[in-house]
């Protein structure tokens, strides 16, 4: 058995383990801080059209969907959408990211489907678009006021992702169009993403997804930086394509973001102290 005098040196040991464990807790803490702690998608995919239908839009986006709900993001999904239910689920997804300006969080857009771009400007085309040429531009959606909700929080960060340069659905009809998308100008700690290089026309694929998207799903649940991520999605598409389609990126990020956000590896495993 043993004696107070022998127990008080244990017990001050413990004591002493206990208080550096602590102490080490709250620094890992404030160094090692998570890198996001709320994430949210909004993703939507048309595929139905009238004219020029698409094979995949819809299946690419269910995946996307997928994929980040099993990387921890709450996703927010629409499909073969007009422009007014398109609006609005912009709308309500950056009013929720408003809700949480004292968090940091993570924000990402996927689109899947036809876009045009029109005397320089980018454009969603929904189903239900007005094939008269006359009418054809009030019936798209405009990126950039997809770009003009984005809140202005220190701590968010924005992923915007368009596998939408296909061909134009109404063709030669529209004279004042051009081929691809044109570049966007990113909004302060944003990321956007473009399945192919602005001006060109990315392919829709003939499997379950499409080039672009099929990489990307590849490459999201690996727990690597956005710019490595996409930088192997292009480098895979590109060989896949024979160089005839090379996605790019336009970003303005300031912090290193994941879409899987990595392990810690250089916090301490306590359990092993």
């Amino acid at each position: 058995m043993l004696t107070a005098q022998q127990t008080r040196p244990l017990t001050t040991a413990i004591y002493f383990r206990a208080m550096w464990l602590l102490c080490l807790l709250i620094v890992s803490f404030k160094v090692f801080p998570q890198q996001q702690s709320l994430r949210f998608a909004l993703v939507a995919g048309n595929d139905a059209y009238a004219v020029s239908p698409l094979n995949n839009a819809v299946n690419d986006a269910r995946d996307i969907a997928a994929a980040l709900e099993g990387v921890g993001f709450e996703v927010m999904q629409i499909e073969n959408a007009d422009k007014a239910s398109l609006h609005k689920a912009v709308i309500d997804f950056y009013a929720l990211i408003s809700e949480h300006a004292d968090k940091q969080v993570l924000a990402a857009f996927y689109y899947a489907g036809h876009a045009v771009q029109i005397n320089h400007r980018n454009y969603l085309v929904p189903l239900g678009f007005d094939e008269s040429e006359d009418k054809f531009l009030d019936s798209l959606f405009d990126i950039n006021v997809l770009l003009e909700q984005i809140p202005e929080q220190n701590s968010l960060s924005n992923i915007i992702v368009l596998d939408a340069c296909r061909d134009n659905p109404l063709g030669d009809q529209l004279q004042t169009s051009g081929d691809g998308l044109a570049p966007l100008r990113a909004p302060s700690s944003t990321l956007i993403a473009y399945s192919t290089e602005p001006g060109n026309v990315a392919e829709d694929g003939e499997g379950d997804n499409g080039i672009y998207t099929h990489y990307l799903l590849k490459y999201i649940k690996k727990r690597i930086p956005t710019d490595e991520l996409f930088r192997r999605v292009r480098k895979a598409v590109a060989k896949a394509t024979g160089n005839r389609q090379i996605p790019w990126e336009h970003s303005s990020l300031l912090d290193e973001v994941y879409f899987h956000a990595p392990r810690n590896k250089d916090m301490p495993d306590l359990l092993s102290f």
